[in-house]
């Protein structure tokens, strides 16, 4: 979807007109519940919160500022939702990269060293500061840019890029060193 399509969306939208919101859902409902599911681990949890968040999206769709980029305003009203969950349960958790949905059956013969690789991956994820274990969830798992990000989170591109690099520095540094083992 683009911007302009999805400035189209959000003015149906303010005119209560519910193909608006059917349109950025079938587009973006699924990207929404992982992001959630990644941050909050639970899939009842994800899914109210989904609902909750296409809900805001139908009560405040003047929340929208047209050329704003559409992506970083919906991983904005994510990322804020769960991080209200999380802090209300004491539980703050960071956003992470949500499991891929297979569209057809894994080969037999790189399960293994793919499920060794993913558990490996994550065990270094989990090392990270929460800040930029979420810039690597965003960036790489939601596929937002690094400008995407930083109007997301409300902090400057360069804070992005430098936690970023950080990030991946140290990720390279424990899945090749073998510091996790």
């Amino acid at each position: 979807m683009t911007d302009e399509e999805f400035a189209r969306s959000m003015q149906l939208i303010a005119k209560k007109d519910k193909s608006g919101l059917h349109h950025i859902y079938e587009e973006y409902g699924l990207w929404i519940y992982r992001t959630f599911f990644s941050a909050v681990r639970s899939r009842q949890d994800a899914e109210d919160l989904t609902s909750d968040f296409f809900l805001k999206l139908w009560q405040k769709p003047e929340g929208f500022r047209a050329g704003s980029g559409h992506r970083a305003y919906l991983a904005a009203i994510a990322h804020n939702m769960a991080v209200d969950l999380l802090r209300s349960r004491g539980r703050l958790a960071s956003l992470q990269e949500p499991p891929e949905a297979a569209d057809d059956a894994p080969d037999p013969s790189r399960v293994d060293e793919d499920v060794e690789g993913g558990m490996l991956f994550r065990k270094a994820l989990d090392t990270l500061p929460p800040a930029e274990s979420e810039i690597i969830g965003l960036h790489i798992g939601m596929e937002l840019t690094f400008r995407e990000i930083s109007e997301a989170l409300k902090i400057p591109l360069g804070t992005v890029t430098w936690r970023y690099q950080n990030a991946i520095k140290k990720l390279r540094q424990a899945m090749e060193g073998g510091a996790l083992g």
